[in-house]
């Protein structure tokens, strides 16, 4: 019985060193100096099956090529206490004496494990078993595989083949390359990280753009109820739209009636409804920002690609798959898609800088590139953060609802192109600069109803659409949190990001103490988003080295 990983061992072994083009063991072991063990040994393990220790066997699937997924399949296999399925015995580990608990901990990195799901067994998936991205062990394998193929007869296929052989180093170099750059990301400063990502082509050089705007706390002000009501009224929209997310107004009609609260939602396959399992992106945020006392690019990006039950589509789907599933670093998984995404989870950094706007266009920016590393992305989550900052300051009453946006809008001038991307009826699209400055204010001017401006406006993911929307939806009626969040998530497409921008501009207006009641009671997180809030005003409040101005505490 105790033989059975025994064979199994054995088995993958044996396919990959005929795999690897080898047709003697003995050639395979004269060939890998790294292997670091003897030929006996090799053999052992190898036809017979013998299991050795764990660094040992980890260097012979290395040096056999097997990819990181697959070397950590089969050390979980063999030292963490499979249980086979199906009654099978369990095997325990050969050498426990030597094992390593906290080594085997990290191998195994919480993927499945075992024989079926080690995915080695088929012909089929031999193939498979090359890394697709590892361009050195492309060109190694096929230099190995391919010898026997004569010249004579066949320049056409080894031209293609030097020619992929050519790709595959410039791939290595660039691959050097990006490992030469990581220290300076080490310090994770947002200046170095800044100008990284600038000298990369990531990011447009946002900094140089735009006017500055002053932000200082302000006394008489109940700065409490302002930040808690930020960041809940965020959270709020977010809840209150995910059931509406992608649908059209005449679908939400006929699912739900009417959208307002939470108890009657279902979640008509689009995910689970009760319970709200799925962690807002803002909360994933605030949770970083609280815990490294800084925008933490490494951290955030993890956060946000490993969030368990997220929801995620379009260009976030295709960063989480870029960061989690192909192994790219943070600042190569984003994708270029100008979203308002950034925008929607940019409330506990405007929070955190409420008293420094440099620091805060800094790091939205980068919090923004993360995820979606382009430029209008990027000026959307600064308008948003920097709106957010502007009504913290605002005594009640006192807000100018015409001349808002345009107050605003001078902060991402010059940061998006002079022209946006043409749209399907190739019409040129207008530019978030303008939506902000000239034709948000028009809507308001003649009070429209909230029907006219989504239909003007749009409200889409294009952040062109989606925060010129969620504006409109909080300056109509910016004193009823109701007012504000209800129409954004009963007009659908991209309801979530819409009521969440909208419902954080409220709630830093109006304060947590104006939201109503039935908003808050049913709201999961409540607690922590309330100690989040709270002890984002401490930090916002230290001095400018922690991300203050020492401003007065009073109220």
């Amino acid at each position: 019985m105790h033989n059975v990983p025994e064979s199994f061992l054995s088995k993958i072994l044996k396919k990959r060193i005929e795999s690897l083009g080898y047709a003697s063991l003995k050639k395979f072991h004269s060939d890998r100096p790294e292997l670091g063990c003897s030929y006996e040994l090799l053999r052992q393990v190898v036809y017979a099956g013998r299991v050795p220790r764990s660094e040992t066997l980890l260097r012979i699937l290395h040096a056999m090529r097997f990819t990181p997924s697959q070397a950590r399949r089969v050390m979980e296999f063999h030292y963490r206490g499979y249980v086979p399925q199906e009654g099978a015995p369990q095997s325990p580990p050969t050498d426990t004496g030597e094992e390593n608990p906290h080594e085997s901990r990290e191998t195994a990195g919480g993927e499945p494990s075992g024989p079926a799901s080690a995915g080695l067994g088929g012909e089929g998936e031999r193939q498979a078993a090359l890394s697709l991205h590892d361009p050195a062990e492309i060109a190694s394998c096929l230099s190995r595989s391919l010898q026997k193929i004569p010249l004579q007869g066949n320049e056409d296929f080894w031209e293609i083949i030097r020619q992929m052989a050519g790709i595959a180093e410039r791939k290595v170099q660039e691959l050097a390359r990006r490992k030469e750059d990581q220290p300076l990301l080490f310090e994770k400063e947002p200046e170095v990280i800044y100008h990284f990502l600038v000298r990369r082509a990531k990011i447009p050089p946002y900094l140089s753009k735009g006017e500055n705007l002053p932000l200082e706390f302000a006394r008489g002000i109940d700065y409490a109820d302002r930040f808690r009501g930020a960041i809940l009224g965020a959270v709020i929209g977010e809840v209150l739209g995910r059931p509406a997310q992608g649908l059209s107004p005449r679908d939400i009609r006929e699912l739900y009636g009417q959208i307002e609260g939470y108890a009657p939602l279902r979640s008509h396959g689009r995910g689970p409804a009760a319970g709200y399992p799925s962690p807002p992106a803002s909360l994933l945020l605030a949770r970083s920002l609280l815990r490294q006392g800084r925008v933490d690019p490494e951290e955030i990006a993890c956060l946000f690609a490993t969030a368990p039950g997220r929801s995620r589509g379009g260009a976030e789907a295709e960063f989480a798959a870029n960061l989690a599933d192909r192994g790219y670093p943070w600042f190569e998984s984003g994708v270029n898609a100008a979203d308002s995404a950034p925008a929607s989870w940019v409330v506990p950094l405007s929070l955190l800088r409420a008293a420094d706007f440099r620091r805060m266009k800094l790091e939205a920016g980068i919090i923004a590139s993360i995820t979606h590393p382009n430029a209008a992305a990027i000026a959307g989550a600064i308008a948003q953060a920097t709106a957010i900052a502007r009504l913290l300051h605002t005594p009640s009453g006192s807000l100018d609802v015409l001349g808002f946006a345009r107050g605003i809008s001078p902060a991402i001038t010059g940061i998006e192109p002079d022209r946006a991307a043409r749209s399907r009826q190739s019409r040129q699209s207008p530019t978030l600069l303008r939506k902000l400055g000239t034709e948000l204010a028009a809507l308001l001017l003649r009070r429209a109803e909230i029907e006219e401006m989504q239909e003007s406006l749009g409200n889409g993911t294009a952040v062109q659409e989606g925060l010129p929307f969620a504006w409109a939806c909080f300056l109509r009626s910016p004193e009823s949190f109701s007012e504000v969040v209800l129409p954004a998530a009963n007009l659908g497409n991209d309801a979530e990001g819409t009521a969440s921008m909208a419902g954080s501009l409220c709630g830093a207006y109006v304060g947590a103490s104006a939201i109503p009641e039935r908003f808050l009671s049913g709201l999961p997180w409540r607690k922590e988003l309330e100690q989040a809030a709270e002890d984002l005003l401490t930090l916002a409040r230290r001095d400018p080295e922690k991300g203050g101005t020492g401003s007065p505490t009073a109220s």
